[in-house]
Order: structure tokens, then C-alpha cells, then sequence
């Protein structure tokens, strides 16, 4: 798994004006790619600086260490528990439980941080706030009527409430720290948060963000799915992902990355020139890694 190739790339950065502040001008030269995959969705980090990747081509998740060294791989295809059709999202930001958001089987999949299965939550289904039963399901061999949703995004907050995207419906569902439904974000009911065509969700101590291709930007929802504003609307075209590291967000797109910090203030965009789109990004230390379908790079980086 682990491919130390050295690449050199030269990456161009459009500065960027900032009220206050000088432009930017940042040029990334030198990239190590550290693994390959079939079909890449999406990958995540832990407290430890474990880097862990949904492909989706094979249907596993896959943990890394900060070299590129394959760690652990998860799943394999079919419905039954610890088995995947079509990742497309993996959470490991609290370090204490990985998530997995199990798109062809309309559900979430809960693990330790040694891979054990501990719980399965159907997406799409209708749901009773404040509903008596938890909706995560005990385990069971299989799934033998799939949900109704299709879960292509899944973020953990610091208070382990739990965030799935639901991409049948365009809308994204909580679930409270037992894991009872909770809320449906960005529905018709939401007025100005009404989300279009939702792609991914990241999440920091006070905010929910939601990476819109429909409206081009990303929306910032407080934990309780209260809409606050728009970020990059306009400028996100195609966006593929979004990220909150190193007190920062990432917003991802197939060549682009921009960097927001706290308050909502654009502080840089990095334009990225690789020979295939961007899918995700993510941190671990002063080392940034850059995700494309089939490849993951690794280049030093620092503010």
C-alpha cells in the first residue's frame, strides 16, 4: 500500500485580497505520494495522526500511519455488519469511535478504534424526535431491507452527536450522543438554509458546515441546525469536500483549495496542479495530504 514516490509538482496559488491583511501568495513544490486505491471518497484523521480512507472501489476502509503504511483495512463488499456497498465517507475526528457512512446500504456503521462493529444506524427511514427506542440497531447479520437513504457524508461533534448527509432527500439528519434522532437540517422548512445538492460536512466546536454544489458555496449551521450564513457562494463550484484542521476550514475543490479562518475571513486559495481532481484533504501535524481517486500525496505545510 505504502509507495514512497517522490513527485515534484509545481503548484500555482492566485492570491487572494483580504481587507487587512496581504495577499497570499503560498507555493507548494514537492509532494510524497504514500498509497493508491481503486476509487477513493473520502478520508479522515485521528488524534493520533492516523489517516484513515473510504474506497469505495473495494468496499473497505483502510487505516494509514502518517508515512503511508497500511495499518488496518475494514470491510470487503456485501450487507452483513463490518461490510460495505460503496463507502463514501469515514469519521475518526474524536478518536474515540470510527464512523463509516455506508451509502449502498443506507446506513452508518459504528466501530471502536480497533475496528470492532458496535452499532448500525439506517438513514432515510422516518423518524420521531424525542422518540423512546434508540435508532441505532443492535447487531444483526445482515441487512435484509435496506433504508431508504443514501448517506454519502458522516461527522462526529466534540459532544459525540452524530451527522449524517442523506443525498436521497438532500438534507442532513442528527442524532443526539445516544444516538436518537434528533433533527432533520436543510429542509424545505430551513428558508435561507435550504440545502440543494449537499456533498460533504465537517464540523468545530460551535458549527456545522455543509458543502453545497448546488449553491456553490458551503453552509454554516450552529450544532442545532440553526442556519447562520454562506461561505464561498458563488466561488465553490463543484465542490468536493470541506474540512476544519488546524483551526482552519478547508473547502475542496477538483483544483482549488480555500482556506477560511475563524470568523469567516478567506485567508488564502491554493490553486492545485495535480493530474486528477481533488476528492478530500485532511491534516495530521505540519503535514497536509491531498486525496485524488486513486492517489494520496503527502507534502509539508505551515502558516
Amino acid at each position: 500500500m505504502a509507495i514512497r514516490l517522490h513527485i515534484f509538482l509545481a503548484l500555482t496559488v492566485a492570491p487572494v485580497l483580504v481587507a487587512g491583511a496581504q495577499p497570499a501568495d503560498t507555493v507548494l513544490t514537492s509532494f510524497v505520494e504514500v498509497a493508491r486505491f481503486e476509487d477513493a471518497r473520502a478520508m479522515a484523521s485521528d488524534p493520533a495522526g492516523n489517516l484513515f480512507v473510504a474506497d469505495a472501489g473495494r468496499d473497505v476502509v483502510v487505516k494509514l500511519d502518517a508515512g503511508g503504511r497500511l495499518l488496518a483495512t475494514l470491510g470487503g463488499s456485501g450487507t452483513a455488519e463490518g461490510l460495505f456497498d460503496e463507502p463514501s465517507d469515514v469519521d475518526a475526528t474524536n478518536g474515540l469511535a470510527i464512523l463509516v457512512a455506508d451509502a449502498g446500504n443506507g446506513r452508518i456503521q459504528r466501530f471502536s478504534r480497533q475496528f470492532h462493529f458496535i452499532e448500525a444506524l439506517p438513514v432515510g427511514d422516518e423518524y420521531e424526535p424525542g422518540g423512546g427506542q434508540p435508532t441505532y440497531l443492535s447487531r444483526e447479520s445482515d441487512v435484509r431491507t435496506p433504508s431508504r437513504g443514501r448517506p454519502v457524508a458522516v461527522i462526529s461533534s466534540n459532544t459525540d452527536e452524530t451527522y449524517a448527509l442523506d443525498a436521497a432527500r438532500n438534507v442532513v439528519v442528527k442524532w443526539d450522543r445516544t444516538r436518537r434522532f434528533d433533527r432533520i437540517i436543510g429542509g424545505p422548512d430551513d428558508g435561507p438554509g435550504m440545502l440543494v445538492t449537499p456533498a460533504a460536512l465537517a464540523v468545530d466546536e460551535e458549527h456545522l458546515y455543509v458543502a453545497d454544489r448546488g449553491r456553490a458555496g458551503v453552509a454554516v449551521f450552529d450544532l442545532f441546525g440553526g442556519f447562520i450564513r454562506m461561505l464561498a457562494e458563488g466561488r465553490a463550484a463543484d465542490v468536493r469536500s470541506v474540512a476544519f484542521a488546524g483551526g482552519r476550514l478547508w473547502i475542496v475543490l477538483p483544483g482549488r483549495l480555500l482556506v477560511y479562518e475563524s470568523g469567516a475571513r478567506l485567508e488564502r486559495a491554493i490553486d492545485v496542479a495535480l493530474d486528477a481532481p481533488l476528492v478530500d484533504v485532511a491534516r495530521a501535524g505540519e503535514a497536509l495530504y491531498l486525496l485524488t481517486p486513486t492517489r494520496l500525496f503527502r507534502a509539508e505545510w505551515s502558516f
